[in-house]
C-alpha cells in the first residue's frame, strides 16, 4: 500500500489517496482541519486532561492553550474495477444550519474535487451513509431550482435499516421539529434524507450486510443507534472506516472519552474499544472520518491504549 498526496488542479483542495493494487481510496475533506472548541465536542474533558492529550496526540491536533482540537469532515471515494462508492457525504452546500455556523449555507468545492479526480456524480454506483447525522449526509442532495434532489441519482443509497427507522420515527413523532427548534437532525432530515426516501429510495440493510463484493458493514452502535462502520477488503489488506466511533486521536489514549453527541456513551465506548482492537490485531488501515490529514494509518497497541501511526505520504503536487 502507498499513500499519494495531491493538490487538485483548479480546486483549492489537497487530497490523500491510498493505493491498494487495483483499489484506490481517496479522502475528500468537505471541511478540512478546522479548530473546534474541545468542550463543544468533549464536554467531560478537563483542562489538565486536554493538556496531557496535547503531549501525546499527533502534532497540531490539540491546542490546550486555546482549548481547541483539530477536526476534518472526510468523505471517502472508493474506486475498484467493479464499482465506485462514496462513504459519507459531508456537510454539503446551501444547507440551512443556523445553529451550526461552520455548516450554514456553505459553498464548498466537493463536487469540483470529484470532477478533478475524474468522477462525475452519475458515475458513483454506491453512496453509503454510516449514520444519518447532519455532517455525514449533506452531499446526499443538491439544491436545484429550489428543490433538493439526489446528487448521485444513479447510485444505490445504502444505510443501516435500524438507523433509518430510528430517525424516521423521531421525525414523525416531533412533526419534523428537533430539540434545537430548527428541524430533525439540524434540518438534515428534511433536506438530505427525506428527498432520498421520496425519490431514489434508500437501500436499508442489516448492520452487518455485504454492500458489494469486498465491502461490508459492521455494527457500530452507540454514537447513533444504527451506526455502522465499513470494512473494505483489498488484495493488500483491510481498510476500516470507523465513522464516528472515534472523533479525534486523543481518544486513542482513553477510549472512555466519548463525544457530547454520543446517544449512548457507554455503548459508544464499548464499540470504540472493539473496533480499535480489531483494527490493531488485523493490521488494518484506519480511515477516520474526523481526523485531519494524514488520515490513513495503522494502530499499534501501547500498553492499555493505542497509537495512530500514519502511513508514509508521497507528495506528487
Amino acid at each position: 500500500m502507498r499513500v499519494i498526496r495531491q493538490k487538485l488542479e483548479g480546486v483549492d483542495m489537497v487530497v490523500d489517496r491510498l493505493e491498494c493494487g487495483p483499489v484506490r481510496v481517496t479522502c475528500i475533506p468537505d471541511i478540512a482541519n478546522i479548530a473546534w472548541p474541545a468542550k463543544a465536542i468533549f464536554g467531560a474533558l478537563s483542562s489538565d486532561a486536554l493538556a496531557a492529550a496535547e503531549t501525546r496526540a499527533p502534532s497540531g491536533t490539540v491546542n490546550a492553550s486555546d482549548g481547541t482540537v483539530r477536526l476534518s469532515f472526510n468523505s471517502y471515494l472508493i474506486e475498484t474495477p467493479d464499482f465506485t462508492a462514496l462513504i459519507d457525504c459531508g456537510v454539503g452546500n446551501d444547507k440551512e444550519r443556523p445553529d451550526r455556523p461552520a455548516w450554514h449555507r456553505r459553498s464548498g468545492s466537493f463536487l469540483d474535487a470529484l470532477s478533478a479526480l475524474g468522477v462525475a456524480p452519475q458515475q458513483v454506483d454506491i453512496v453509503i451513509n454510516t449514520h444519518l447525522h447532519a455532517d455525514h449526509v449533506g452531499w446526499n442532495t443538491c439544491l436545484v431550482e429550489g428543490v433538493w434532489q439526489p446528487t448521485f441519482a444513479s447510485a444505490r443509497y445504502v444505510v443501516c435499516g435500524a438507523e433509518l427507522d430510528h430517525w424516521s420515527a423521531i421525525d414523525r413523532e416531533n412533526d419534523g421539529v428537533g430539540p434545537d427548534g430548527v428541524g430533525t437532525l439540524h434540518g438534515a432530515f428534511a433536506d438530505s434524507i427525506a428527498p432520498i426516501v421520496e425519490t431514489v429510495g434508500y437501500e436499508a440493510v442489516a448492520a452487518d450486510a455485504e454492500i458489494a463484493p469486498g465491502l461490508c458493514f459492521q455494527p457500530a452502535p452507540g454514537h447513533s443507534p444504527g451506526m455502522a462502520a465499513v470494512i473494505l477488503s483489498t488484495p493488500h489488506g483491510d481498510v476500516m472506516f470507523p465513522a464516528d466511533a472515534i472523533h479525534h486521536p486523543l481518544q486513542l489514549d482513553d477510549a472512555a472519552v466519548s463525544s457530547n453527541f454520543c446517544e449512548n456513551p457507554e455503548q459508544a465506548c464499548s464499540t470504540r474499544q472493539r473496533l480499535l482492537a480489531q483494527a490493531a490485531a488485523g493490521n488494518a488501515v484506519l480511515a477516520p472520518y474526523h481526523f485531519p490529514a494524514p488520515v490513513f494509518g495503522r494502530l499499534k497497541t501501547d500498553e492499555t491504549s493505542f497509537r495512530f501511526c500514519p502511513l508514509a505520504v508521497e507528495d506528487v503536487s
